[in-house]
């Protein structure tokens, strides 16, 4: 019998803080090793690299599971340590990549691959095989003060990845367009994989989530939330001038809750904004993991994504898989995230975003059953099978 293709996953997201890129990773890696499959995967963790265990178990490394598989590629020897260890220092991240570009080519001989699965963008350098690249969004050449300049200067050569690739994934419509409208890719060489809810983040009653918020001195309904990275792209600034808008009263009464770990940049919030933190109406909660993150998701009034610019955006699927109401930012990926059944504001339209947060607190607590069935039923569009699938097929397209 033939030997079965060998595919390179590229896994070296898994190793930071669990950012959109991380999760999408991960989740669809999962998703294919559930499946019967003909191909062969090993999984690059930037300066390891390992076989991938049996399908129908998830991402699996020498017997052990996702959380294995990150904590055997940072206990991997001296340069591994030496990656974790200063993985901060903008120093350090060149020397890492430097390293891995110079190990790069070795380990994919070593493995003979005969696809490159890129899901950060572009593989460290050409690894001499075809590269399926992963173009989440096109943002850093849209908007590059967005980012920090070494992000910017990493996709910099994305365009020349791009050209020489045979088929570009992405995670939304509004991404491939991006992406055609940029590198003037023809519209039939680029699939949209969309990520999907974890199977966590679902409407479960406010029984389930009374102790998660009673812990963060919450109450069902009686809050105000947004979900993201806190850096210049999410756009907090708009928000927080918002909700200054509101009398202190109100305030008082809704506060408003931000989850996010650190990104990069300065938020440059408004005047006012210390003020807010310490009268307890703006608060930041640390360490918010998924089960608590879905109790905030369904206990909130109303769930606020003000971002400049999305691929995706996970916080909108997740929110609408718990039944919560959203209001985003228009004309972003957002759009066909929610299907309609969102408002929709100009991101920095601060008399908006105000006007949307009145409405919500004046709005009856409980919605109608059928529109918290009809929001469940819009995240349900998005399935990591579904996209595992066409990844699938894409893989067979290439070989």
């Amino acid at each position: 019998m033939a030997e079965r293709p060998t595919i390179g996953l590229d896994l070296a997201p898994l190793r930071g803080p669990r950012t959109g890129i991380a999760n999408y990773t991960i989740h669809l890696v999962d998703a294919l090793l559930r499946r019967e499959s003909d191909y062969r995967y090993v999984g690059f963790f930037g300066l390891r690299e390992a076989e991938l265990g049996p399908a129908g178990v998830g991402v699996k490394v020498a017997g052990g599971g996702a959380a294995e598989a990150e904590a055997g590629a940072r206990r991997a020897g001296f340069l591994a340590g030496f990656a974790a260890g200063l993985a901060r220092q903008p120093a350090a991240r060149a020397a890492y990549r430097a390293l891995e570009r110079g190990l790069f080519p070795r380990q994919v001989s070593r493995w003979h691959l005969d696809l490159f699965h890129a899901l950060r963008f572009r593989p460290p350098c050409d690894p001499g095989v075809p590269v399926l690249p992963v173009v989440h969004d096109v943002s850093t050449f849209r908007h590059p003060e967005w980012h920090p300049p070494e992000r910017v200067r990493w996709l910099e050569r994305l365009g020349d990845t791009v050209a020489r690739a045979p088929l570009v994934q992405t995670i939304s419509e509004f991404s491939k367009r991006e992406i055609v409208d940029l590198f003037g890719v023809p519209a039939v060489r680029v699939f949209v994989a969309p990520p999907a809810a974890a199977p966590v983040f679902a409407w479960r009653g406010e029984a389930a989530s009374r102790g998660d918020l009673a812990a963060l001195d919450l109450s069902y309904g009686g809050f105000l939330l947004t979900v993201g990275t806190l850096e210049p792209r999410k756009n907090l600034r708009t928000l927080v001038a918002a909700y200054l808008g509101l009398p202190p009263g109100v305030r008082a009464r809704w506060p408003l809750v931000v989850v996010g770990g650190a990104g990069w940049g300065r938020l440059d919030l408004p005047p006012g904004t210390e003020a807010l933190v310490a009268e307890g109406s703006l608060r930041f909660p640390p360490d918010v993991g998924d089960a608590r993150l879905r109790s905030l998701y369904e206990g909130a009034r109303v769930v606020l994504l003000p971002s400049h610019y999305e691929g995706f955006g996970m916080p909108a699927v997740e929110a609408l898989a718990c039944g919560a109401a959203i209001v985003h930012s228009a004309d972003t990926a957002m759009d066909e995230v929610s299907g309609g059944l969102a408002r929709r504001i100009a991101a920095t339209d601060v008399g908006l975003w105000t006007e949307a947060l009145r409405e919500a607190v004046a709005a009856e607590p409980a919605p109608d059953i059928a529109v918290r069935e009809a929001r469940i039923a819009q995240a349900r569009r998005f399935d990591w099978d579904k996209s595992a699938a066409s990844v699938l097929k894409a893989y067979a397209q290439l070989l």
